[in-house]
């Protein structure tokens, strides 16, 4: 029998790899780099998020993972990328990184 929902979560195969993700990332919040107490899953179980799948965890700290829930981490937190056409005309060139100086300023 397969274990599912809120039973799978308190088995001992879930416990032990809980410690396994936590030891793999540092015990280190993936959101806030406080100390990660909790796992989350990245791809959330609600949205047909693998629960085995190590490559679908992450470490969190309770906060952040209360704060995530069950949604996809937010976009807003990606830097903004300009297109050239949006730059100053005293712009040269466009930079690799809208964080870095372009060359000649």
């Amino acid at each position: 029998m397969a274990l599912t929902g809120k039973r799978a979560i308190g088995s001992g195969k879930w416990k032990k790899l809980r410690l396994e993700i936590l030891a793999r990332d540092g015990y280190t919040c993936s959101a806030c780099y406080g100390t990660a107490t909790t796992v989350d899953h990245i791809w959330p179980r609600s949205k047909g998020g693998d629960m085995w799948n190590p490559d679908n965890l992450i470490s969190m700290c309770k906060p952040c993972n209360s704060a995530k829930g069950g949604r996809f981490f937010s976009s807003k937190a990606t830097p903004p990328v300009f297109p050239a056409c949006s730059l100053p005309d005293t712009v040269r060139t466009v930079p690799d990184s809208p964080f870095s100086k372009p060359d000649g300023i």
